[in-house]
């Protein structure tokens, strides 16, 4: 009696599966491999060839960087992250862009840099975006349906009020802005941002900014509210040519901005508590001993509201000029000092500076 025949076919079924799915795990490999060089190289692209990133691990829903330096040019201060969690859309690094659902910064240490009516954030990664692809390609595009800045710390820089730059620096910044496009189309992109002033010496100060902004024009609407800011870091912003009589004192600030095809519309409150000046001359364009006078009966905080209104595009119209100018004006008026005049030598003062200021916002 025979043995059946059919053993061997079996044995060479099972032999013909394993070895197509053995295929099958090496070829995925291989095209898990080819993926991760393929994500890995479009970062390093994007980031520029000077940046560093101290790891890259890429998963299937998430790529993981840590450790990230991007130096920038010469002159711009380094931009850095501890941990940054992208959330890619792996079909569009095929069509040479670069789409995600999400991405968090974690530990940041960026830079925001104002020159004229230009304001950068993170110069250093700009630079590093828009020259880390190739010549012949372009920039890679990005769109990101939302970036969540967290626990970092930000060098607002102004080279507009005062030379070398007024420094403000910030800690404990939180931020979120969605959705981004880069290169900007003009459309609005949501921004919250919170923060403490580092070394403020009055306490805790706070800063809290809500609204949107257009990226690739001016546009914007926003609210912005500062408590206890110590008046050293406000007083390029109260005080065009005064600020150095400024020795102490916090200030609360309450305002709304609005820019439309560069049209310019600001309203808000401030609240100056517990100044102290020192040196001689004026204070806002007011005679100094007429203020200290005045200000003797207070409770040592002023309170006034403002109103700016101009186009970025009329030399004569300056935003912070313009801001300094009210402020000066609300100051007389919270001391008692109104336009009429209560007091000889701050009369003439008082309305000089409305002439001024009405001269400054004129078309």
């Amino acid at each position: 009696m025979s043995i059946p025949a059919p053993a061997p076919r079996r044995r060479s079924a099972l032999g013909t599966t394993l070895a197509v799915l053995l295929m099958l795990v090496a070829l995925v490999a291989i095209l898990a491999f080819a993926a991760t060089r393929m994500v890995e190289q479009r970062i390093y692209s994007l980031l520029g060839p000077r940046s560093q990133v101290g790891d890259i691990s890429v998963g299937l829903r998430q790529v993981v960087l840590t450790d990230v330096v991007v130096p920038g040019a010469a002159g711009q201060n380094k931009a850095s992250a501890t941990r940054v969690t992208l959330e890619p859309e792996w079909t569009a690094f095929l069509r040479h862009e670069a789409v995600f659902h999400t991405v968090l910064v974690e530990g940041f240490d960026f830079a925001v840099v104002r020159s004229g009516d230009d304001m950068q954030i993170a110069p250093a990664l700009q630079t590093a975006l828009h020259s880390g692809e190739s010549r012949t390609r372009g920039p890679m595009p990005i769109r990101i349906a939302d970036l969540v800045l967290r626990d970092g710390r930000l060098d607002f820089l102004d080279a507009v009020v005062s030379k070398p730059p007024h420094r403000i620096a910030f800690k404990n910044v939180q931020a979120r802005l969605n959705p981004i496009a880069i290169p900007g189309d003009g459309s609005h992109s949501d921004l919250e941002f919170s923060g403490a002033v580092q070394d403020n010496r009055n306490g805790e100060s706070t800063v809290r900014a809500q609204g949107w902004v257009a990226l690739g024009s001016t546009d914007s609407n926003m609210k912005v509210a500062v408590r206890n800011m110590d008046i050293r870091h406000a007083a390029p912003y109260l005080s065009e040519n005064g600020a150095g009589t400024l020795a102490a004192g916090a200030m609360d600030l309450d305002m709304t901005t609005a820019i439309d095809k560069r049209d310019l519309r600001a309203s808000g409150t401030v609240a100056l508590r517990d100044l102290k000046f020192t040196g001689d001359g004026s204070v806002f364009s007011l005679p100094r001993k007429a203020v200290l006078a005045a200000m003797k009966d207070k409770t040592g905080a002023l309170r006034f509201e403002f109103a700016l209104r101009g186009s970025l595009d009329n030399p004569k119209f300056s935003v912070t000029r313009g801001f300094a100018a009210q402020v000066a004006r609300g100051f007389g008026r919270a001391i008692g000092v109104g336009a009429e005049g209560a007091a000889e030598g701050v009369t003439g003062a008082v309305r000089e500076l409305g002439d001024a200021l009405s001269d400054l916002l004129s078309p």
